[in-house]
């Protein structure tokens, strides 16, 4: 491979919008393999910054390390490629699984952040103070027994507490 198309840790990091110390955790995590210069430099191809966008994607996408592991290094523990594209297969109808599920919970969050907001316009004129004993008649309260969202944006109802 030629050394001018290899980039430094820096290059990488700035060019995918991660730090060092991220691509050097890849690295120390086994999902990643840098060249060294006789100095210590670590530097990457273009096939490493893909292998990095890669990996990068999924744990911003909430994919469990443990699984991105597995997908980074299941192929190379296997003597034929029968062997190891069925192996493989196997993570990917795991992490499909798995992004199928987050799925699910975000449109699920998505459909309830809406019906927050929804809710909260019937607030817009409102000139009451924001809380629960300010506004005893807010629709606000109406939702908070069925609304998480809710619940976190207005305050917590502590009550009197009884001696």
């Amino acid at each position: 491979m030629d050394s001018i198309s290899l980039k430094k840790i820096g290059e990488v990091a700035e060019l995918l919008g991660t730090t060092p110390r991220a691509l050097r955790f890849y690295e120390e995590e086994g999902l990643v393999a840098a060249r060294r210069t006789a100095g210590g430099t670590r530097l990457y191809s273009r096939e490493d910054i893909a292998r990095f966008r890669a990996i990068l994607r999924l744990a911003h996408a909430g994919v469990p390390l443990a699984l991105i592991k597995d997908l980074a290094t299941t192929r190379e523990k296997f003597a034929s490629g029968e062997q190891a594209s069925h192996s493989v297969h196997s993570v990917l109808a795991t992490l499909q699984a798995k992004i199928r599920e987050q799925t699910n919970t975000l449109a699920k969050l998505e459909t309830e952040l809406s019906n927050a907001a929804t809710t909260v316009e019937g607030c817009f004129k409102c000139s009451n103070p924001p809380t629960r004993r300010g506004c005893p008649e807010c629709p606000v309260n109406n939702y908070l027994e069925s609304s998480e969202i809710l619940n976190l944006i207005w305050e917590q109802d502590l009550g009197q507490s009884n001696p």
